[in-house]
């Protein structure tokens, strides 16, 4: 995969990995990039670690690495993510006869003309390609020209007794300065503008004028951090916001919530809605990409358009007022987490995806060498 920051993609692998069959099966991981911030993690789970070594884009012989590495280790299947460690991997593991390569597709809309290109370039590379829902699938069908029998939709999987816990609510609500009376508006994700951060901020500007005890965190790193630090100065709201920067701790983080905002102006299946179910917090998000798909209006969260900060800060102010409507929400929530979004739900996924794939690859290999042997 590109790199072992935190993630979406390197959250599933810490989850799924080491909760498939060991006697089945050995992972082994490699970063293109070395940006290695969540390494340890692995190395803890006793999963093998490489990095590449990336750095910067003229260090063409990274494909050489890679190479020389994927006929040293000779595995069975290759599982690329991201963009290059799609790009890449598929390229390079097809170079060196690599028999199973399984692409990814976990955002939409997000890539940019290269990125787009040279994946549609590089998918016919792949034998099956993962995605995280029915509408991402749809995308990459329609967007990358992916033949539909291409497609598996592999749902996001969660330890829900992690999200459970609230044993530290109190402590991470008084390190951000927000009393038992405040309503916590959480906001999780990047700050960068395809998470839509500036207008999550706007929307609250507005529900704050009308309720001065809503509070807005903001968890996470990004590009737009200065801009919005002073776009918060500008609305004169500064005092009603806390950034808390990157956080490793996001159970606690949740737990210390009472609404999770997501005003993402596109979105793949976001991770962080099936975070904050499983936390039993109501959402309010925007109605892009495959949010739809993991939220389902009025009953797991409420949806708005994007950048629609007028509905999305009256969403805000009615869950934020309405106690009915925020325990309906935290129950249906955590019933529809524990439904489609277990650990064990999300290895079985994966374990029949990895099985089918690999045998068919046997077994077309063992036709051909039959028909060989007959002539």
């Amino acid at each position: 995969m590109t790199s072992l920051e935190v993630g979406g993609a390197q959250h599933n692998m810490l989850l799924g990995l080491p909760r498939l069959d060991p006697e089945r099966y050995e992972h082994i991981l490699v970063s293109i990039m070395n940006r290695m911030q969540i390494e340890p993690q692995f190395r803890q789970l006793g999963i093998e670690v490489h990095s590449l070594g990336l750095s910067k884009k003229t260090d063409l012989a990274v494909a050489l690495r890679l190479g020389a590495l994927l006929k040293k280790l000779r595995p069975e299947i290759l599982h690329t993510y991201l963009i290059h460690g799609n790009v890449l991997g598929r390229i390079v593991g097809r170079l060196v006869g690599v028999s199973t390569i399984i692409g990814s597709e976990l955002t939409i809309g997000q890539a940019g003309t290269i990125g787009k290109l040279l994946t549609k370039l590089t998918n016919p590379l792949t034998d099956a390609v993962e995605v995280n829902s029915e509408t991402g699938g749809k995308a990459v069908v329609a967007d990358l020209g992916v033949p539909k029998n291409k497609i598996e939709v592999i749902l996001p999987g969660l330890d829900l007794d992690a999200f459970s816990r609230t044993d530290n609510r109190s402590k991470i609500r008084t390190e951000i300065g927000v009393s038992d009376d405040q309503h916590l508006i959480l906001f999780v994700g990047r700050l960068r503008p395809v998470k839509g951060p500036e207008y999550g901020i706007r929307a609250f500007a507005i529900a704050a004028s009308q309720n001065p005890k809503l509070h807005l965190a903001l968890a996470g790193e990004g590009e737009q951090r200065s801009f919005l630090k002073n776009l918060t100065k500008e609305l004169g709201i500064e005092e009603n916001i806390t950034f808390l920067g990157a956080r490793n701790d996001l159970p606690d983080v949740l737990s210390a919530a009472d609404i999770i905002l997501m005003p993402s102006l596109a979105e793949g299946f976001p991770r962080v809605a099936n975070e904050a179910m499983a936390a039993s917090k109501p959402i309010v998000a925007t109605r892009v990409g495959g949010i739809p798909e993991a939220i389902i209006d009025n009953v797991t969260g409420l949806l708005v358009e994007s950048k629609d900060i007028d509905t999305m800060s009256d969403a805000l102010i009615r869950v934020s007022s309405d106690t009915e409507i925020q325990q309906r929400l935290c129950n249906t929530a955590r019933q529809h987490a524990e439904l489609h979004y277990s650990a064990a739900s999300y290895v079985s996924r994966l374990d029949d995806m990895y099985s089918r794939w690999a045998n068919r690859k046997t077994s077309t290999t063992a036709t051909t060498t039959s028909r060989s042997l007959n002539k």
